[in-house]
């Protein structure tokens, strides 16, 4: 298996990337290929003890994809970055998977162009791993790629969505709810109301409407279903929430002795918490419904996280997703065919 790593437009410097990249293939076992700049990689090589070839290899870029870029242009304008010329090897079959915590635009963008489309699916969706307090986590599908949706769009969503929670993390009947503003029958839009119906009749163990308060705490179904205008300002809140959390009780311990003691007996506690809502832990976030295996890293990516990505790649070329999609998508009973 091999692995392809952009390591290039992330907030971190491609240093700590190949850092992470390195301690994944040797947990894993697998070859991991290095996609920017060649002398940024090879100094950190050789901070690790690694040549360039066999397990450990690189592919040379001279141009790199921002942040700040305009994701279209950027694709059809930088040819030779590192994300155009990944996700070019990922097309080609030089490597199994593509792993950037890059650009999400022009990841979706790159991915569209590049690697194409399944045959059927109409738009990729990147899906969302979120611990719960039940313990286990909750998937969240569009959470960015697409502002716009139709009710086709989401119910293909489900679909991957649905799919990935069987072949992936093999929880046999997935259940899948859709994200609203209430969990009655008619809350939400015209969107909501038609993806509703569509998902009632479909295939899928469908739960009905689901709030978005509920998620975390009561895990009221497996994979959940919105727009990717949603989905991202979701993602964004809980992320905030979390943040929000763990800055307000330090505020409130800093300066109490009593709290500062107690803090302190509880100090593995915490760090179990923090452990359980880092993302750095959730690993990337598939782009599902492209024809290969994207995954999409956290822009504040550090070795931890990077690491923690490319997991989750070896996971999907593991169980073939790819080809399971390609499959589900012509109905939810080809499982196992």
């Amino acid at each position: 298996m091999r692995i392809l790593l952009d390591v290039m437009g992330g907030d971190l410097p491609s240093r700590e990337l190949v850092k992470g990249g390195i301690a994944a293939g040797r947990r894993r076992g697998v070859d991991v290929v290095f996609a920017g700049d060649a002398h940024e990689i090879e100094s950190a090589f050789s901070d690790a003890g690694v040549h360039a070839g066999g397990q450990f290899d690189l592919l040379p870029c001279t141009e790199t994809i921002t942040m700040d870029d305009p994701p279209v242009k950027a694709v059809r304008e930088k040819k030779d970055s590192s994300l155009v010329l990944g996700l070019s090897a990922l097309k080609d079959g030089t490597v199994d998977a593509f792993v950037s915590p890059g650009n999400t635009g022009a990841v979706v963008a790159g991915s569209i162009f590049i690697v194409d489309r399944i045959p059927g699916i109409p738009r990729p969706g990147i899906l969302a791993s979120l611990p719960t307090l039940t313990g286990e986590d909750i998937l969240v599908i569009d959470v960015g790629a697409n502002s716009d949706c139709t009710p086709e769009q989401l119910d293909h969503f489900a679909l991957m969505g649905a799919s990935y929670a069987r072949d992936v993390l093999g929880i046999d009947e997935p259940t899948t709810g859709l994200l609203n503003i209430g969990a009655e029958r008619g809350k939400g839009n015209r969107l909501i109301a038609d993806t509703f119906t569509q998902l009632e009749a479909g295939p899928l163990a469908f739960a009905g409407n689901v709030e978005a308060h509920h998620l975390l705490i009561d895990r009221p179904v497996d994979v959940v279903v919105c727009d990717g205008f949603v989905g991202n300002v979701f993602l964004k809140a809980v992320e905030g929430g979390i943040s929000a959390v763990t800055s307000l009780l330090k505020r409130t311990i800093r300066g109490r002795v009593l709290a500062m003691a107690g803090a302190l007996l509880m100090s593995g506690s915490f760090a179990r918490v923090r452990k359980s809502l880092s993302y750095r832990k959730r690993g990337g976030a598939p782009l599902l419904g492209v024809n290969g295996v994207v995954v999409i890293a956290h822009g504040r990516s550090d070795a931890v996280a990077i690491e923690s990505a490319i997991d989750v790649a070896c996971r999907e070329v593991e169980v073939g997703l790819i080809d399971r999609l390609s499959q589900g998508m012509s109905g939810w009973g080809d499982h196992g065919s």
